[in-house]
């Protein structure tokens, strides 16, 4: 790679010892891929080494001790507990102990603590055309799709961007690479993209035909918004390893699906019907209706201060509570969760039975079936779960082991109130 000027004096070590180690390990990944020099990253949203990993936490604090210290706006991914709430949804108070660890480690980096999947959400919005560094594939691909900014899947090399501010220029970052590869040509009525779930079965759907490559949709409707943009990018993310879409009139980069293949043909062309949606529901629905249900799970990536209005709004005109044995949980970061807060909505939905959950999610947290059988947990911890996401019930039947399905978030709220599937 060529480095300039003020790489070699940071390579040097005129920069500090971490800084120079961390230069060194970017320049290795760099010529490994062949990438000609490095570009300035201009923020970064960092690993957020979760207790439930064992040795990621012990790596965090060892590594802050060297005296490393972010150089750019760095934010942080998901943990494995809600820092606050541990005890009352059963945490076990070693995976919070070790956990807590991770905060003081980021704080003497400089490392903001937002431990969300949706940094987004919280003002962390990088100009079209930046190069920015991030783990977490929800956001990765928002960042790289709606807002034009331009990310690889970071990886434990975020550390050391996020330290030096530099990154190999390669992959996502360069305009060849950001073409569109497959088209599909949307044949969908106004009642089949009306929730976020026939979003998340859209992506869910379309991530499993591209794998890794970029797809251009023409044309989703008029009416899509941001949550539905959201939703649908991670169910890509999940089925496939999609890292960028186009989207013509929604997403930052191409006005027109011709602008989207840059003058190249697609490899592929399809047609996506309502019969797609339904054939990704059933692939991740295994209960049947009216079959008992004891988890009922909102907010994969987390929810929005709007969304959790909505939950909020819900219970309040159906006069509802959650049922005996029954879970539910609303996931957020923790800043959303002052608002609603300060909204009366958390009360609200803490009264009818639910949790506002912060900083983690249930495939995340104490839950799965391998920490289940490092702690003596029963497992599975949940028996059949309902959610509105295909990226959370495709990793919750995995690492936890339990029965699932798709729904809207209407009916996973009755779901909650019923106790079995609506």
């Amino acid at each position: 790679m060529e480095l300039f000027d003020d790489e070699k004096r940071m390579l040097d070590g005129q920069r500090g010892e971490p800084v120079a180690r961390a230069l060194n390990f970017l320049v290795q990944f760099g010529d490994a891929f062949g990438a000609e020099r490095f570009v300035d990253v201009i923020y970064a949203h960092y690993p957020a080494e979760m207790s439930i990993y064992r040795g990621q936490v012990e790596d965090a604090v060892e590594y802050a001790d060297t005296g490393a210290r972010v150089c750019i706006p760095t934010t942080t991914s998901t943990l494995a507990c809600d820092l606050e709430q541990w005890r009352d949804y059963g945490c076990p108070e070693p995976i919070y102990e070790l956990q807590r660890q991770v905060v003081a480690a980021h704080r003497k980096m400089g490392v903001l603590g937002t431990y969300t999947c949706t940094p987004q959400l919280l003002g962390f919005v990088p100009p079209k055309g930046s190069y920015i560094i991030s783990v977490e594939s929800s956001a990765i691909i928002y960042y790289n799709s709606v807002l034009g900014a331009r990310t690889n899947r970071g990886g434990l090399f975020t550390r050391y961007s996020a330290v030096t501010g530099k990154y190999p220029l390669m992959g996502y970052l360069l305009d060849e690479n950001r073409r569109g590869t497959h088209l599909f040509k949307l044949d969908l009525g106004p009642d089949d993209l009306r929730h976020d779930c026939d979003y998340s079965a859209l992506g869910f759907h379309v991530g499993g035909i591209v794998g890794s490559e970029v797809p251009v949709f023409d044309a989703l409707p008029p009416g899509t918004t941001q949550d539905n943009l959201i939703t649908l990018g991670a169910a890509l993310a999940t089925s496939g390893s999609v890292t960028l879409f186009h989207a013509p009139g929604h997403t930052a980069e191409a006005d027109t699906v011709k602008q989207a293949f840059q003058g190249t043909p697609p490899k592929e062309t399809q047609t996506v019907g309502p019969t797609d949606l339904r054939a990704a529901v059933d692939k991740l629905t295994t209960i049947a209706p009216g079959d008992p249900v004891d988890f009922v799970t909102l907010g994969c990536p987390h929810y929005t201060l709007e969304q959790i209005r909505r939950v909020a709004a819900w219970f309040r005109q159906h006069s509802a509570t959650v049922r005996d044995g029954v879970r539910l949980w609303v996931c957020t970061n923790r800043m959303t969760k002052r608002a609603a807060d300060w909204e009366g909505l958390t009360q609200t939905i803490e009264a009818a039975g639910g949790l506002l959950i912060c900083d983690t999610c249930p495939v995340e947290c104490h839950m799965r079936t391998s920490t289940c059988k490092e702690f003596g947990l029963q497992t599975p911890q949940v028996a059949a779960m309902v959610a509105d996401s295909c990226k959370m019930l495709r990793y919750v039947g995995d690492l936890i082991g339990c029965k699932t399905a798709l729904c809207s978030r209407e009916e996973c709220l009755r779901t909650a109130t019923f106790g079995r599937l609506a």
